[in-house]
């Protein structure tokens, strides 16, 4: 799309965000819940990308990074192909003080600012809070050395109000009950494997936390929680994630991905990007 279509197109949301709360999306008429993983929106131009981009890299550091990814797991985690609704949506501002996201305000807080620092910006009234998460979790997986996710869209609409509770995956989830919850929100098998590697950054032991490469899937292998000497046996990542290579589905990507980083990144590339339209209502341009 050329620029010029899309600066028209800017300059009519400005006056519809006039009347939206500072920081939200432009009232836009929204489209149907997309199914999971269904892109929509538009890549915005290059005035917009640049100011998202600068935001963003100015707060999303290596060291903020794993609060950030896990922000857009908890956000679209909500998602319920059955109820239709959930997902990708910036509930979750709504749902910090829910046990599961304890820890996340910090993340919260990130995307305020961001959203704070469009302001002013060809970016302003174009890009709601949810876009900003599914960016800002693309951003987090780079600077840590992960692969570049995109073109990501904007103009996903934010939620009034929270999701249902009871929808996030149990940490202590089987196998099993990892491959029914995703395959409920419209991930397979290699999609849950993909994204689970998310946690090959942060605190779960999984190598070094600011760094985003295989790792996680060497250590699946390896099951170092197992070692009767190892004083960080107990320290080394979730229930969940013990309970994938005990699957003979999960362990075959497992192995795969333990030898081969490239093809784990460009899996966890595209499943990111679904995960980023999970749920979502697109805004009508």
């Amino acid at each position: 799309m050329a620029d010029g279509g899309y600066g028209r197109r800017a300059a009519l949301l400005r006056l519809a965000a006039a009347a939206a709360v500072a920081g939200a999306a432009p009232l836009l008429l929204p489209r149907a819940a997309a199914a999971a993983g269904a892109e929509g929106g538009v890549v915005p131009s290059a005035e917009v990308k640049a100011a998202i981009d600068k935001a963003l890299e100015k707060l999303i550091t290596k060291a903020k990074a794993p609060v950030t990814l896990r922000l857009v797991y908890h956000d679209a985690g909500t998602f319920s192909k059955a109820a239709g609704d959930g997902g990708l949506n910036a509930s979750i501002r709504f749902e910090l003080d829910r046990p599961e996201n304890f820890g996340l305000k910090r993340g919260w807080r990130l995307i305020e600012e961001a959203s704070s620092m469009l302001k002013g910006t060809p970016a302003e009234g174009l890009v709601s809070y949810a876009d900003l998460i599914a960016w800002a979790g693309a951003r987090a997986v780079a600077v840590t050395g992960g692969p570049r996710i995109g073109p990501l869209t904007v103009g996903r609409a934010d939620a009034a109000a929270a999701d249902p509770p009871g929808r996030m995956v149990s940490e202590k989830s089987d196998a099993a009950a990892l491959i029914r919850n995703f395959g409920e929100k419209g991930f397979d098998v290699r999609e849950l494997v993909a994204l689970s590697g998310a946690h090959t950054i942060g605190g779960k032991g999984f190598g070094d936390p600011v760094t985003f490469d295989n790792a996680y899937y060497t250590a699946l292998l390896a099951k170092p929680w197992l070692e009767p000497n190892n004083p960080m046996a107990d320290h080394v990542g979730l229930p969940s994630d013990h309970a994938l290579p005990e699957d003979p589905r999960c362990l075959q990507i497992i192995q795969e991905y333990a030898s081969d980083g490239g093809a784990f990144a460009r899996d966890f590339a595209a499943a990111y990007k679904r995960l980023a339209a999970t749920g979502v209502t697109w805004r009508e341009a």
